[in-house]
């Protein structure tokens, strides 16, 4: 595990890292990228890197940037609409969502695509095909399916015991494509146990190329990540914990190293392309100090 970009906590400021060998570096980002912080990055080369920006100081717009080998063009949006997740096809297919809508680049210009549901993440199968996971109606996990031309709804199985009226909406908040009839997506329901008390569980689903399935965990649980893990199965994580799903369907355990003192937030989870190293990237924090550092995690 590595630190490095430490900074006061509550403040803010836009910092990318590039892997190298097995050091990780900062890179230089230009001036316009200053009044953000980043939500979500994709790539699909070193000339085609794109970043979901929000706002972090006072300003008129959120912004979505992007790294073309050469240079980084900088395109703002209405704060309306705030960038969550990012993804992409290619110079000439990209996606970028927001809790109530998603916005496409043609690599030409961006158009808003209506999307049917509250997407929380988007993956991006090919130019055309990318799937979207997040919530609908009452509260309840929805998938949505791009086919080059508009956006549809697929059916997700209904969950019993889903509590409608709660706060918290049950959503899928990650989503994985291996292919296009092999889609991971996870998350997390609120639902009433025979007591009728409150209580979330994990939620686990997989598109066949024919339908969503899916399987909840023990009242308590949650999954806010999962990625691929370079050998047809996948890593899913719940804060520091992380589980190991093989292409065999045989599942094992780990954790997440901290520091003696501090907390650790992991936040995203990625596999370098081309083996089946897992890192996961977030920060620790120290309350007796006040400081956050980011910190990667590396599997192997």
């Amino acid at each position: 595990m590595g630190h490095a970009a430490r900074q006061a906590s509550g403040v803010y400021k836009p910092i990318l890292q590039r892997l190298t060998g097995d050091t990780w570096s900062n890179v230089t980002l230009p001036a316009a990228a200053a009044p953000y912080r980043f939500n979500a990055a994709a790539a699909t080369s070193t000339s085609n890197l794109w970043l979901a920006a929000q706002l972090n100081t006072s300003g008129d717009s959120h912004a979505v940037l992007r790294w073309n080998g050469t240079a980084w063009s900088t395109f703002k949006v209405p704060l309306s609409f705030q960038p969550s997740d990012i993804a992409t096809a290619g110079s000439g297919s990209t996606w970028v969502v927001s809790s109530t809508a998603a916005k496409h680049w043609n690599g030409t210009a961006w158009a808003d695509t209506p999307i049917g549901i509250k997407p929380r993440a988007i993956t991006a199968v090919s130019p055309t095909s990318a799937w979207a996971v997040g919530w609908a109606g009452e509260g309840l996990p929805a998938a949505a399916h791009w086919n080059g031309t508009a956006w549809s709804t697929v059916p997700f199985p209904k969950i019993d015991g889903v509590d409608a009226k709660s706060e918290i909406a049950s959503t899928l908040s990650d989503v994985y494509a291996a292919s296009e009839n092999d889609v991971w997506a996870v998350g997390s329901v609120r639902v009433l146990d025979e007591s009728g008390k409150r209580v979330s569980r994990s939620v686990l689903a997989h598109w066949n190329g024919t339908a969503w399935s899916n399987v909840l965990g023990a009242p308590g649980t949650y999954l806010t990540n999962v990625a691929s893990d370079g050998a047809g199965g996948i890593w899913v994580s719940a804060g520091t914990a992380m589980r190991h799903r093989t292409a065999a369907g045989v599942w094992s355990d780990e954790t997440l190293a901290q520091p003696t003192g501090t907390k650790a937030v992991p936040a995203e989870l990625a596999l370098r392309p081309g083996t089946t190293t897992m890192w996961a990237v977030g920060w620790t924090s120290n309350s007796a100090t006040g400081w956050a550092d980011l910190a990667h995690w590396r599997s192997n």
